[in-house]
């Protein structure tokens, strides 16, 4: 083999997917066809699970520096023009406030990091200098793969890589043990699999349901020329067109996205008139780029592996990006299939651990793209009344009702911490299932649970320092309350022998009320992407079964043992 893995897309999460497996020792090279990372802003919004798993490897503070000044709140905003009315705004804490924030309300925000507004232009070079420090990791611009095949063994590749100044021209065949088809919508990948997509495509809507233009231009003088405090999103309901401009970098880049009309084909000429319209001033403005996407699509591929080829983000399933979910769902793909492509590789997996990735990451995106149709649907099929742009009392009535509807949706759309922490996989093959019922799914309440599939709920500990700090890169198996010294004591039974399943176990003490009543159990085993596996009161056989099924092992002729019992903390 010429290496473990190759990722074919060097985006965010072909990027972080590189950077996790670089970490845990795994062989990848990385092949993308454009000439190195992104330039023209695309997705803007990190959730807090995404700053979690950067935090698990070591990059959420660099992260939270990016982006937006310290001290710029990241608000969204609504408006007739950016120098017109305000009709709404939903205020949120700047970067240097966030994670205090959070602390002040973990009762909804259960998380060391919130959500932090920062467009990939600024993330994916974090995500490259951390995938290139691992001398595992090498990641490849301007080139292109053009074929692969595969077998029971492995996967050869074919790729072509133009002349860069650091290498000639060349075509290259490459073997690895898997491939991940992170190329994006388009996926060169999906589509050799003959993959398909499945969902709604196309849906029309007055606003994010269409063809967009999306122009990235520096115009400083927005700030100057509007009245109203800055926001991270700007949304204006103008009388010809709506528009939603995002700051950059809160210095006068800005992204906006508008939706075009029928055979309408973009030019400097409409480009100008376009931003003019949304700001409300002739003010000038130097355009950076531009590009034209597709807003109306709620798919999901009908297949997220064949055999040793799997795909992640977009090349799995493709958003209309209301809630910001797209890439961040592509972050937790990622997460999810670091660990799993790792046990493969080391010869720790069962057959179930392969196809765990589809049964785990195909209803979490089915669940995503469902939740960000919503939220289009909502903004996206607003009428907002005439009346709205007029002077006098009926222009003032019309907007304080557009703006009571608009401060509604806000919330509804980015006061989410129930979609960003909520995904959980308990019809997984990797879990057995509790009794009981599940804790509710929602989009704007979050209801920390522990039961097996669901994300470990984080706390924070006496000492101020996050829970999750204390697991391990591998599995961790959490003891609360006095249960941890007595199991980190033992040398035989069935903690030896989920070592001996699972040989990068961390056991991890912690004697606190607070966490033996928030995880409801003695013992709980947490897998390397922070999901419980297992949790209960006695190491057992029940545990032992645990910790093979986790890795996708048959849980069959376990012999019995005496039981490690401690009463319940429940």
């Amino acid at each position: 083999m010429d290496c473990d893995v190759i990722i074919v897309g060097g985006g965010p999460v072909g990027l972080f997917l590189a950077a996790e497996l670089g970490q845990r020792g795994i062989s990848v090279e990385v092949f993308d066809c454009k000439p190195g990372t992104s330039t023209h802003p695309a997705a803007n919004a990190n959730s807090a699970r995404t700053m979690e798993h950067f935090r698990r490897i070591g990059i959420s503070s660099t992260v939270r520096s990016l982006g937006l000044p310290r001290d710029y709140a990241p608000d969204v905003a609504y408006f007739t023009s950016i120098v017109g009315h305000e009709l709404a705004r939903l205020s949120q804490p700047a970067s240097r406030d966030a994670v205090e924030w959070a602390k002040a309300h973990s009762f909804t925000w259960a998380t060391a990091e919130p959500p932090h507004r920062c467009s990939q232009l600024y993330v994916e070079p974090v995500l490259l200098n951390v995938a290139r420090s691992n001398t595992t990791c090498r990641v490849h611009f301007s080139a292109t793969v053009v074929e692969f095949s595969q077998n029971d063994e492995a996967v050869e590749v074919t790729v072509e890589m133009d002349a860069t100044a650091a290498r000639p021209a060349q075509t290259r065949t490459i073997t690895a043990r898997y491939l991940i088809g992170c190329d994006g919508p388009r996926s060169f990948v999906r589509k050799s699999l003959g993959v398909r997509y499945e969902g709604v495509a196309g849906e029309k809507r007055e606003f994010m349901g269409g063809q967009m233009s999306a122009v990235y231009f520096y115009a400083p003088d927005i700030y100057r020329v509007s009245p109203h405090a800055p926001a991270w999103q700007y949304w204006t309901f103008g009388q010809k067109q709506r528009a939603l401009i995002i700051a950059v970098d809160g210095q006068g880049h800005f992204i906006m996205n508008v939706q075009m009309r029928d055979d309408e084909v973009p030019d400097d000429e409409s480009v100008r008139r376009r931003v003019a319209e949304a700001i409300g001033a002739d003010i000038p403005f130097e355009l950076k780029s531009s590009s034209t996407w597709t807003a109306g699509f709620t798919l999901v591929a009908e297949q997220f592996s064949v055999g040793r080829v799997f795909l992640a983000g977009d090349a799995a399933h493709l958003f209309t990006p209301t809630g910001g979910l797209g890439y961040n769902t592509g972050i937790e793909d990622a997460a999810n299939l670091a660990w799993k492509l790792e046990a493969m590789i080391k010869g720790i997996a069962g057959e179930a651990l392969a196809i765990s990735y589809e049964a785990e990451r195909r209803p979490a995106a089915l669940r995503n793209t469902a939740f960000a149709r919503g939220f289009a649907d909502s903004i996206g099929h607003l009428q907002v009344p005439a009346e709205t742009h007029v002077n006098g009392a009926s222009g003032e009535a019309a907007r304080a009702a557009v703006g009571d509807y608009l401060a509604f949706h806000a919330t509804a759309e980015f006061v989410i911490p129930g979609v960003h922490l909520g995904t959980r996989y308990e019809s997984s093959p990797l879990v057995e299932a509790e009794p009981g019922p599940q804790s509710p799914d929602t989009a704007n309440l979050y209801v920390p649970s522990a039961r097996p599939g669901h994300r470990a709920p984080h706390a924070w500990l006496a000492d101020g320092a996050s829970l999750y700090d204390r697991f391990g890169a591998g599995f961790t198996l959490l003891c609360t309350g006095s249960a941890g010294a007595s199991a980190e004591g033992q040398c035989e039974g069935p903690l030896h022998r989920a070592k001996v399943t699972l040989p990068d176990l961390t056991v991890v003490h912690i004697d606190d009320v607070h966490i033996a009543e928030l995880y409801k159990a003695a013992f709980v085993l947490i897998r390397p992407d922070q999901h419980v596996a297992w949790r209960g009161d006695v190491l057992n056989t029940s545990f032992e079964s645990a910790a093979l099924r986790a890795v996708g092992r048959a849980p069959e002729g376990i012999a019995s043992s005496t039981d490690v019992a401690y009463p319940s903390a429940a």
